[in-house]
């Protein structure tokens, strides 16, 4: 069955669509990647870094002192696909509740308040079934946001230390 079949299909429920990513194997983020063109072509669909998505899903910034915080609001109803995470950091889950697929290609149900250990490497796709406010925090020498953004985060796993790479492909094969 297609992604965009999964889509269509209105009995389905949020770990379903999540259950797809994790259940055609081979690197996790290859399987993210498809999964995140094919719902970008989905009507409805917004991408990162356009004015539309910070209508949904505001985003606020934060620099000062070697640290960078992002919190971002995520409606309830919306499906979300993050970046790739450069390095391990603290988030922090402050309000609502979602469905995530975890890097080993469970899905798991989580309700705020919690506090979540990032680590290097990580990729999320969340359906949000309660409004949501999630706050990331970053070390960085990044004076500017987008030179913040540019050292904490990737679209393309390549840019990982290769250990990373490997431990993640070890991690796969394992499941």
């Amino acid at each position: 069955m297609g992604i965009l079949s999964i889509f269509k299909r209105k009995e389905n429920k949020p770990e379903e669509i999540l259950d797809y990513v994790h259940q055609n194997r081979g690197l996790l983020w290859d399987n993210i990647n498809e999964f995140k063109q094919n719902l970008i072509a989905h009507e409805g669909s917004v991408k990162h870094h356009t004015s539309e998505m910070e209508k949904i899903m505001p985003l606020n910034h934060h620099l000062k002192d070697g640290l960078y915080t992002r919190e971002i609001f995520m409606p309830k109803g919306t499906l979300v696909v993050s970046f790739i995470h450069k390095q391990s950091h603290p988030s922090f889950f402050l309000k609502g509740e979602m469905s995530v697929l975890l890097d080993s290609g469970e899905v798991k149900r989580i309700k705020s308040p919690m506090k979540v250990m990032t680590e290097i490497g990580t990729q999320r796709v969340a359906y949000i079934h309660e409004d949501t406010t999630w706050v990331c925090v970053y070390r960085t020498d990044a004076k500017t946001i987008k030179d913040a953004e540019d050292e904490v985060y990737t679209e393309n796993y390549k840019d990982l230390p290769e250990h990373v790479i490997l431990n993640k492909k070890l991690l796969c094969q394992e499941q």
